[in-house]
């Protein structure tokens, strides 16, 4: 059956803007699947871990349906036919070696979904000492990071029941202006969009108002991120080439990166992001020598728009773009630099105007929304997400699941992808890159643990006794984005 099928409207369910954005965001040298592997140790019988990950993964209605396009639009259809032999597959690894396995993922990586199918797949490596390591692959399309790792949740035992509604209607936008956007989204005609709009808003001129002031404020975010110079470090603007390779490590734990925040006065993610800029000032000065004290690292960060309570599948975040001052050496500088920054990003109205701008983007032309999207993933060398997984260990079919790393995709030419997870009182942290712009991500992991081992003064390289950030002094490299003032902490 073609993606091009027609379909029955009374059994499809019509595809999100916001989700076709990310549909179409595709490109050959870099698909939009968000990956993730979980490692599990001790398992009796690898053939069972399967099937009830394979069984649990299909009882989210979405992971059933593909995607047809037609005059109507996109659409999500209830796919009849298993074709298992394409979403698992099991590969045994000579040894437990770790570059075995980040080549055998890096290769994965770099595979395009089937889109006549579901688009998810999972690979098993099978290890020495009972170990096996599960990727799972869905495209972004489907899902988001946060909701993607809800999902993963559900693979687990003793899992509360998921309750979703096979066709159900597409989820609200969310933020100040959702109301106003799922009406514009609903009514067919622009000019009944307008009177609509107009005289139920004349009703309530408090509302227009705020909306009016809210949407200027957005129009005026997009443009500062379509006006952002392209200074990004040379390595990291050079065209991907399509081939892969990852990193991760998993030993850090929460406990002692959250009390160096605390003593620090600023977040968990100021200080992960400290790290991470001397990580990449150390790879870019490996590779060309010197590095400006002034170069920044302009990164892409996604910012959950949606409410608490909502555990639906789709795409619901923002980006906000921050940036990582990768010229600076000493950390207590460039700490000084991003928690100012990041202050500053949180009080701007970036994520929420480039959620705006990617659900226009569903609406237009695919090559108009390639352009639209390249304008806006082109301000950033890399993509950096951070997402909460869950407290304690987790099970699955009576295994345990040791560890859990997870990568965001990257859009148009962005090659670098870096992701944070809090698991069973520990943080990973994982590097996918583009060979081209970034050949070893391994690098940039192990500079990442020994600047945050500085940080955390277990390197002569730390400064004895810690600095208290209530008031900070911003340094000179901490150069705001262009309409965004540094914020008091």
């Amino acid at each position: 059956m073609s993606p091009y099928d027609p379909v029955d409207a009374s059994t499809s369910e019509p595809m999100s803007s916001i989700d076709r954005a990310w549909l179409e965001m595709d490109t050959p040298h870099n698909p939009m699947v968000v990956s993730s592997i979980l490692e599990f140790e001790d398992v009796a019988d690898p053939k069972a871990l399967a099937r009830v990950l394979v069984q649990r993964t299909l009882l989210e209605p979405r992971f059933r349906q593909r995607i047809v396009v037609n005059d109507q639009g996109y659409h999500w259809v209830e796919d009849d036919t298993p074709h298992l032999g394409y979403h698992l597959h099991t590969r045994r690894l000579e040894g437990p070696s770790d570059p075995e396995l980040r080549a055998a993922i890096a290769t994965e990586f770099s595979q395009e979904l089937d889109r006549a199918l579901p688009l998810w797949r999972i690979a098993l490596f099978l290890r020495g000492k009972r170990r096996v390591t599960m990727l799972f692959r869905a495209h972004h399309a489907i899902a988001d990071g946060v909701a993607m790792m809800r999902l993963m949740l559900q693979l687990a035992d003793g899992a509360p029941e998921r309750h979703v509604a096979l066709h159900a209607s597409p989820s609200p936008h969310h933020g100040p202006l959702g109301g106003m956007i799922d009406r514009l989204e609903t009514v067919n005609s622009a000019l009944e969009n307008l009177t609509e709009i107009v005289v139920d808003d004349l009703k309530h001129p408090g509302k227009l108002a705020r909306q009016v002031a809210e949407l200027r404020r957005t129009f005026s975010a997009i443009g500062r991120v379509l006006l952002l110079p392209d200074d990004n470090p040379p390595r990291f603007r050079t065209p991907p080439s399509g081939h892969r390779a990852v990193a991760w490590t998993s030993n850090l734990s929460l406990a002692t990166v959250r009390k160096l925040a605390r003593a620090q006065g600023v977040t968990l993610n100021d200080v992960f992001l400290t790290a991470l800029t001397g990580a990449f000032g150390r790879y870019l000065r490996n590779c060309d020598g010197s590095v400006p004290e002034t170069q920044n690292m302009r990164v892409a960060v996604p910012v959950n728009l949606r409410a608490g309570d909502d555990d639906s599948l789709g795409n619901s975040f923002g980006l906000v773009l921050a940036d990582l001052p990768v010229g600076l050496e000493g950390w207590h500088a460039r700490l000084d630099v991003i928690a100012d920054r990041m202050a500053s990003l949180k009080q701007s109205a970036e994520a929420r105007a480039v959620l705006i701008a990617l659900s226009a983007a569903g609406h237009l032309p695919v090559a108009a929304e390639k352009q639209l999207v390249g304008l806006l993933s082109g301000k950033a060398a890399a993509v950096v997400s951070n997402l909460p997984g869950p407290a304690a260990a987790l099970s699955v079919g009576g295994t345990r699941l040791a560890n859990v790393v997870f990568w965001p995709p990257q859009a148009a030419a962005i090659g670098i992808g870096v992701s944070l997870l809090s698991y069973a009182g520990h943080v990973t942290v994982g590097v996918s890159s583009d060979v081209a712009q970034l050949a070893d991500p391994k690098y940039v992991i192990d500079a990442f643990c020994a600047e945050l081992e500085a940080m955390l003064g277990r390197s002569p390289a730390a400064r004895p006794g810690a600095l208290h950030r209530r008031r900070r002094r911003t340094h000179p490299a901490a150069r705001p984005l262009p309409g965004v003032h540094n914020a008091k902490p």
